[in-house]
């Protein structure tokens, strides 16, 4: 008994290096895995990410890349597992039938599985030790953020690390001991060489199959920017992913099955081996190829989502601001605007910079709960589409604003919505009980409602830039004949529009680029650093000053945040490709395997080398071809959805988006192929194939 049990963990060696075809692509994803664990762990635990300015903002996405990792790699390393043990099942039959006792069989797979986790930490430590700081600069480098930065190792990260593989190692020895033990020697052996069992009820799970995808496309298809959006996402996707393997596992099947009834195409030499042979490999590969299909969407969509917004990070921050430098007063409208305006004129030119594109306006900022037409001060708190800001202006004030000559009656009204146009005849304004809304006070026929015509929707402002889907920051430019109605308006709302009146001043600066200012001698950037101190130091002297922004100062906290979200699409791109290619690869060995007898018995039945060799190519071009083709198709239809997504955050631009899908699956589309001929030398290796 104890010299078994010396032998045992020779055995496992032996048996790790003997089926290295199988152990070393997993030992490789889950070093990979760990390294990356290891890397989200070590940038977690490190102090100086909660001190570095805006470092907050990527400490958060890489927080919650760190939970979806853990969600991702799990089920992956357990999937995986279970191809090393169905190709090892044989030979654990065959150690049980020359006498190894289960027990012994057990004692064998932990030390397997011990060998196996001391190799994957060592190398995922070494490795993220060698790599962490390249890594770490990397993130500050798109974050934006300084990297002229210390930083050390913490041995939590690496504690972490060691307890989560512990725990993915202790959860696949289980499940391989659990079949083992239940097995006896002939179902082992015979194990190995078992496909994926074909499903019962093929028409049904078809028929259920097309109807969850045709749900899924369609949400996608007619999905719109609202509240509920994001529920509207993952159901799709739920939806996509049932029916993908639906249809890969039962409609495929079903499919094949209508050709092979078809006599008068079936019983076509070409046809005959080609439809036969690809319902076989369907009744055991489908359910892989629709893991391969689905891992293959993800990975253009993130890559897609990622590098679109990261490109676009410009025009997200441009779309919720009018001009680059804003000022905010509110008082009684005894502003001296023209006092402001040459203030900042004369700032500017002592700092060599020059404002344009000025912009100034007074209106009535109110926040209400839109529900068609109708504008209140209640309303669901977590619809956030519904909730939308109004700003009142006279009719005066727009046509000074816009160089316009418009016109309006008693009772009418002009509007503009930055988002979805408002699309009714009439706007009511739904007021509140209180002191200033009283009919004494504005004696109306409605009560604490006013109804007004919608003479004219305005598709363009100087405030802002009009996005139809820009559904979440809605803003409403109402324009009123005259002061006397702008009051009533706002009283609705208990507010006061002559103490309340918001002035707005905001203008863009040149400064000629790099050139020097010859005033202060400063570079430009630092020009325009002491000029957007200045003039924020005078307006906060004035009566009613409110707020002052820099455009630049939100720039630096996208930057850190969409840098961030960048570094975890990369990382997780990477993720889900070779997630892929490490199924493709098992599927290549299996299929390999597989053909061994068949090659043989297909060469004693008459055909030759080369026509064998035309068929299976063939065949499994078109088995690892349908993933690549549904994942094109899913990307394609999802990329509508994304866009709405997107939309949530500001991003609008529909030509960056589209240049970078397509250019994300013909990229992608090359990479699947190569991966394609890389995994299939080990099939042709099998069956003797080459060439």
């Amino acid at each position: 008994m104890s010299k078994t049990m010396s032998l045992l963990p020779r055995m496992a060696a032996n048996n790790i290096r003997k089926n290295g075809s199988v152990y070393f692509p997993y030992i490789g994803i889950s070093v990979f895995a760990m390294f990356t664990h290891f890397v989200f762990g070590f940038i977690l635990k490190n102090d100086i990410m909660y001190t570095l300015p805006k470092g907050m903002y990527a400490v958060i996405l890489v927080q919650i890349g760190y939970v979806l990792l853990g969600i991702i790699m799990i089920p992956f390393l357990y999937y995986t597992n279970s191809f090393l043990i169905k190709r090892r099942k044989k030979e654990l039959g065959l150690y049980s039938i020359l006498g190894l006792e289960k027990k012994h069989i057990g004692i064998m797979l932990f030390w397997e599985s011990l060998m196996i986790y001391c190799v994957v930490i060592v190398g995922a430590i070494v490795t993220g030790l060698l790599f962490s700081r390249l890594i770490f600069l990397l993130l500050l480098n798109l974050a934006k953020m300084s990297v002229n930065v210390e930083f050390v190792i913490k041995p939590a990260a690496i504690t972490q690390t060691m307890i989560f593989y512990a725990f993915v190692m202790v959860l696949n020895l289980f499940v391989n001991l659990v079949q083992v033990g239940k097995s006896n020697p002939v179902e082992l052996m015979g194990d190995s060489r078992r496909g994926e069992k074909e499903p019962k009820r093929i028409g049904l799970w078809s028929l259920a199959g097309l109807a969850a995808m045709v749900a899924g496309y369609r949400m996608a298809v007619k999905a719109q920017l609202g509240s509920n959006v994001f529920g509207d996402f993952f159901l799709a996707v739920f939806l996509v992913v049932v029916g993908t393997y639906f249809l890969f596992t039962s409609g495929s099947i079903a499919a094949l099955r209508f050709f092979k009834k078809r006599k008068g195409f079936y019983y076509r030499p070409e046809n005959f081996i080609t439809v036969s042979g690809m319902l076989y490999r369907m009744k055991k590969s489908a359910a892989s190829l629709s893991n391969i299909c689905i891992f293959s969407t993800m990975v253009i969509i993130t890559v897609v989502c990622t590098v679109s917004v990261y490109l676009g990070m410009e025009s997200i921050v441009t779309s919720g601001f009018s001009r680059g430098f804003e000022l905010n007063f509110i008082g009684d409208g005894t502003m001296d605007r023209e006092a402001l305006k040459q203030k900042t004129r004369n700032l500017a030119a002592r700092y060599g910079v020059v404002p344009r594109e000025e912009l100034d306006y007074a209106c009535v900022w109110l926040r209400l709960y839109q529900a068609d037409n109708l504008f209140r001060t209640e309303g669901d708190p977590y619809d956030y589409s519904g909730w939308t800001e109004l700003s009142l202006m006279t009719l005066e004030e727009y046509n000074r604003l816009e160089n316009a000559s418009e016109t309006l009656q008693p009772g009418e009204v002009l509007i503009f919505s930055n988002g979805p146009d408002f699309a009714h005849e009439a706007v009511i304004f739904e007021g509140m009980e209180g002191e200033l809304s009283m009919e004494e006070e504005f004696p109306t026929e409605e009560g604490l409602s006013r109804e007004y015509t919608v003479k004219k929707e305005l598709t363009e402002s100087r405030i802002r830039n009009k996005h139809i889907n820009d559904i979440m920051n809605t803003i409403y430019l109402v324009v009123l004949a005259d002061e006397e109605e702008l009051r009533r308006v706002s009283a609705l709302y208990q507010v006061d529009s002559a103490a309340r009146m918001s002035y707005y001043y905001g203008f863009w600066l040149d400064n000629g680029g790099e050139d020097v200012s010859l005033a202060e001698g400063l570079s430009g950037e630092e020009a325009i650093d002491g000029f957007s101190a200045e003039i924020e130091q005078y307006a906060g002297t004035l009566p009613g000053f409110a707020r002052y922004l820099d455009r630049r100062e939100n720039m630096e906290i996208q930057e850190s945040t969409y840098g961030g979200l960048l570094f975890i699409g990369i990382f997780f791109g990477s993720i889900f490709l070779i997630c892929l290619l490490i199924i493709m690869y098992y599927k290549q060995i299996t299929e390999g395997f597989e053909d061994q007898k068949n090659f043989e018995i297909m060469q004693k039945v008459g055909m030759g080398d080369e026509e064998i060799r035309r068929t299976i190519r063939k065949q499994i071009s078109m088995v690892f071809g349908l993933p690549l083709i549904g994942a094109l198709c899913h990307t394609a239809v999802g990329m509508r959805m994304v866009y709405m997504l997107l939309g949530a955050i500001g991003f609008f631009e529909t030509g960056l988006l589209i240049a970078c899908s397509v250019g994300g699956c013909l990229i992608f589309a090359l990479v699947y192929s190569i991966c394609y001929k890389r995994t299939s030398m080990a099939y042709y290796r099998i069956v003797r194939m080459m060439g």
